[in-house]
């Protein structure tokens, strides 16, 4: 097999990963005395505290939440364990940004589900998220909320790589179903934790939309993580330098994270010896399921809060305590954010496609070349750049963007926001590739088959469904992307062409935060819209993502 068609990949990642993320330490370098000069010090702590405080905690919660849910699933008979996992996986289908602007009306003390909590627990109401001492935290529930079910496709894939033997053999030698867990599955998918916590925490690093969309950063810079603040200083300080050294200083908390990623990726097997933990198994039945109803409780509850505030009158909004079922059903505030949506749908959609192709053929087409020839040097290169946040790419992309012209057009989102998906696509590819039999391109090799042919009509049809799920999982990430279209747009599109104006149905949900005092339905209709296509597509792709996403474990 030639390698002419991994150049294209390793082309595109270079020029739109590589090449950002270094010229970001070299404009800081060119202009570091001015960067520091106008760096505020004070807030820069606030931030870095904070991003540390989130990133962690969503980490680490997000993925005890997953294990747990991991062992109540995987232990159930399989016709039960699609019906759940499709529960556990409604987060992951819904974008941060209309997820997190259905958590501003949930935090609402009086009116929203914040005040069932406080009322259960016989707590005063606090509005989280206008407390100074409180709103990081607000903003660590939203994130652990939108992490818990990524975590769990992860370890759940690592779980299913243990050999389904060795539960009837233990259950033969008298353990226990917690015996079993505790001595062999999660010790010998300790791996696939491991990762979990590690993607985890290294994309919470780069999290943007959840406090911009959340708080802003306030009351004041109280939830101000880094990336929002590079944010701020770029478009609200005007201090350019300061932003730039800002997002150089994320670039490499993220790279601790990734480079140990990397290293657990690379290495063996991963075991770890973990206590005998023996419980009768309809003890250990009945606390999981409890635990898992809690989990599931929190979180089920706000996408159903979203569709019931989003469908009913405003009259119904501001009641205390809120109404937690449908009295009236009207179509005014979604049909009038349906409306007002079309431009930014359109550029959503096609630059989804655009970016989908790109990333799917690409990598689709690389990482086959990849799998076959252990090229792992490419892989970690992409992994490692699929877990840097967006601000190691965009002063760079910006400045080039600027200077060509390309500012708000369909054409700057069509090429740069692929380093999203590209990376992605190639990564769980690989996974795959490495089960198609090496038997189908010897003997087309043989017959004197080109690299071309053996590529598209051989392996591609083997693998149609697997190449299926990466297009649609690949529109699905850039539909959610919020930071590259703030940053390299200005307005919707205007209906022409060739095109002007790029906003993008993220920034269309985001303009609805204006509303939400008043206007929950119309809020929470901008989060339906932004929500639904993704919702649709996702489970379409959710058979796919278990096999895509292997870490391994014990096989045979």
């Amino acid at each position: 097999m030639k390698s002419y068609w991994l150049w294209p990949y390793i082309i595109y990642i270079v020029g739109f990963g590589l090449v950002p993320m270094l010229a970001t330490f070299y404009l800081v370098g060119v202009d570091l005395k001015t960067a520091l000069r106008g760096l505020p010090l004070d807030v820069f702590n606030q931030a870095l505290a904070n991003t540390i405080i989130f990133s962690l905690s969503v980490a680490v919660f997000a993925v005890l939440m997953a294990l747990i849910l991991a062992v109540r699933v995987d232990s159930l008979p399989d016709k039960w364990q699609t019906p759940l996992s499709l529960l556990i996986l409604l987060p992951f289908t819904i974008p941060f940004t209309a997820s997190t602007l259905v958590w501003r009306t949930v935090f609402d003390a009086r009116y929203g589900l914040a005040y069932y909590v406080f009322s259960l627990f016989r707590l005063s109401p606090i509005d989280v998220i206008t407390v100074p001492q409180l709103s990081i935290w607000g903003v660590v529930i939203v994130g652990i909320w939108s992490s818990v079910s990524f975590a769990y496709l992860i370890i759940l894939s690592g779980f299913k790589s243990v050999n389904r033997e060795l539960r009837e053999i233990s259950m033969v030698d008298g353990a226990t179903l917690s015996q079993y867990y505790s001595q062999i599955v999660i010790p010998y998918s300790f791996k696939s934790i491991l990762t979990a916590f590690l993607i985890t925490l290294v994309l919470s690093i780069g999290n943007f939309d959840t406090p911009f969309i959340l708080t802003q950063g306030g009351p004041g810079y109280s939830s101000t993580t880094l990336p929002l603040l590079v944010y701020l200083m770029m478009f609200f300080m005007s201090n350019f330098s300061g932003g730039e050294i800002l997002a150089a200083v994320l670039t490499l908390m993220a790279t601790v994270p990734a480079i140990l990623l990397l290293l657990v990726l690379r290495g063996e097997r991963s075991w770890v010896r973990l206590p005998s933990i023996r419980i009768p198994d309809n003890i250990f039945h009945g606390i999981l399921w409890i635990i898992a109803a809690i989990i599931l409780l929190f979180l089920i509850a706000p996408v159903y809060w979203m569709f019931l505030i989003a469908f009913r009158p405003d009259s119904l909004d501001f009641r205390s305590p809120p109404l937690l079922y449908p009295t009236h059903v009207t179509l005014r505030y979604f049909m009038e954010a349906l409306g007002q949506s079309v431009p930014y749908i359109v550029t959503s959609i096609v630059v989804g496609l655009v970016a989908a192709s790109i990333s799917t053929i690409f990598a689709g087409a690389a990482s086959y070349i990849m799998a076959k020839r252990r090229s792992y040097g490419t892989l970690l290169l992409s992994i490692y750049l699929y877990s840097l946040p967006a601000t190691s790419f965009i002063f760079p992309l910006f400045i080039f963007a600027s200077n060509v012209g390309l500012i708000n057009t369909w054409w700057i989102l069509m090429m740069a926001t692929p380093i999203f998906t590209i990376t992605m696509v190639a990564w769980t590819m690989f996974n795959i590739y490495q089960d198609v039999p090496e038997v189908f391109e010897e003997i087309a090799q043989i017959e004197g088959a080109s690299s071309t042919y053996i590529l598209f009509r051989l392996i591609m049809p083997i693998t149609m469904g697997s190449w299926a799920a990466s297009f649609i999982l690949s529109f699905i990430f850039n539909w959610h992307l919020l930071f590259y279209p703030l940053v390299l747009t200005e307005t919707p599109w205007q209906f022409n062409f060739p095109p002007t104006g790029a906003q993008t149905v993220t920034i269309f949900a985001a303009l609805a935060i204006g509303n939400q005092v008043v206007e929950w339905g119309l809020l929470a209709s901008a989060a339906l819209i932004v929500a639904l296509p993704v919702m649709v597509l996702s489970y379409i792709v959710m058979g796919r993502l278990l096999r895509g996403f292997s870490f391994g474990g014990v096989k045979g």
